[in-house]
């Protein structure tokens, strides 16, 4: 019954926001037009590419809003020159803001808020606590995120299910990761190492190393990990773009995915779903890229307008997911449909 008033409440909450934007974009001569800043943690990240690509449909539906992308490269420092640099513009509206790192950009949303422009934080949780979907900010326009401890416990739910596969006893885990800059990324490695560790006496990471989120990157690392541990039962990746190199990177030590080897994502996107129907990865984690960002586009030219924003605190996939944060496997995969 939670889980069905959850996604009723969901579908209602679109539903009002979608209506208030395609009304208007039939009389955007009657809008009041505005341009909003959209800061992103990478740019030439795939995922990334396809937030952006969401906010600026949500612009051109609406008809009299702009999207202005400020690129932070995974950097802190970046990011807060960039929103140093578009306060002291005075060119915008709104920020929608996702951030490298919820507690030092802080200070960023902070300061917007003194210049009286709103803040629409999207995608990580803004604030000390980055558990939590909930506003941390006083005077925060809305919250639209995927907290990363979600991501790191699917993950370790993830593993034990393919080690459970496997039936390896105990099981051999290697785990690849992004960059620890990002919180997404060390943030998820932490829940994932606590879950497997307080939970799962079976599973035995044997190694770790960085991906970055590059399947080039992640396809050199498993062979130099695989080489050393050539026992291994399962490989975990925290997003699907590292089960991607894993996956070659097997494949290049001769090794099969999938029987030899068994291979967990994260982020799902089409593709990763598309390795799990042919059986070369196991498993993904939820996220809902074009979901995420278009709620906050739409919430963030709501802000930009001073208009009153329905349901501000959002935790995407709980919210929205058919499957909610659990892991998806080749159990529960065709309730799910990826956006990327």
């Amino acid at each position: 019954m939670r889980r069905s008033f959850k996604l009723g409440a969901a579908a209602a909450m679109l539903g009002a926001v979608g209506g208030l934007m395609l009304s208007g974009a039939a009389v955007a001569a009657n809008k009041k037009p505005v341009t909003i800043a959209l800061f992103v943690a990478i740019q030439s990240n795939p995922v990334e590419q396809m937030i952006i690509n969401s906010f600026m449909d949500v612009a051109k539906e609406d008809g009299a809003a702009k999207f202005v992308v400020f690129d932070s490269n995974n950097s802190v420092q970046k990011e807060l020159a960039n929103c140093n640099d578009a306060i002291a513009s005075r060119k915008f509206d709104a920020f929608a803001l996702k951030a490298v790192a919820g507690p030092p950009i802080m200070a960023c949303a902070e300061k917007a808020l003194k210049a009286h422009i709103p803040v629409v934080a999207f995608g990580v949780p803004l604030g000390p606590n980055a558990d939590i979907a909930k506003r941390q900010i006083k005077g925060l326009s809305a919250s639209v995120v995927e907290p990363a401890n979600y991501s790191g416990i699917a993950a370790a739910h993830l593993v034990q299910e393919a080690c459970e596969a496997k039936h390896a006893h105990p099981c051999k885990v290697i785990y690849t990761y992004g960059p620890l800059a990002f919180d997404f990324a060390a943030i998820s490695r932490k829940f994932f190492e606590e879950t497997v560790a307080a939970k799962y006496e079976n599973v035995k990471i044997i190694a770790e190393g960085a991906n970055n989120f590059d399947p080039n990157t992640a396809r050199t690392l498993t062979k130099s990990l695989v080489q050393v541990h050539p026992d291994v039962d399962v490989i975990a990746s925290d997003g699907d773009l590292g089960a991607f190199g894993v996956i070659d990177g097997l494949k290049d030590l001769g090794k099969k995915p999938g029987k030899d080897v068994l291979v967990t994502g994260g982020a799902i996107s089409k593709q990763g779903k598309g390795l799990m129907e042919a059986g070369e990865m196991f498993g993904s984690t939820c996220l809902m890229p074009v979901t995420e960002a278009r709620t906050s586009a739409e919430y963030s030219i709501l802000a930009a307008r001073r208009e009153r924003i329905p349901h501000p605190d959002v935790e995407v996939c709980e919210l929205f997911s058919p499957t909610g944060n659990t892991p998806i496997t080749a159990a529960n995969m065709v309730k799910f449909t990826p956006q990327w």
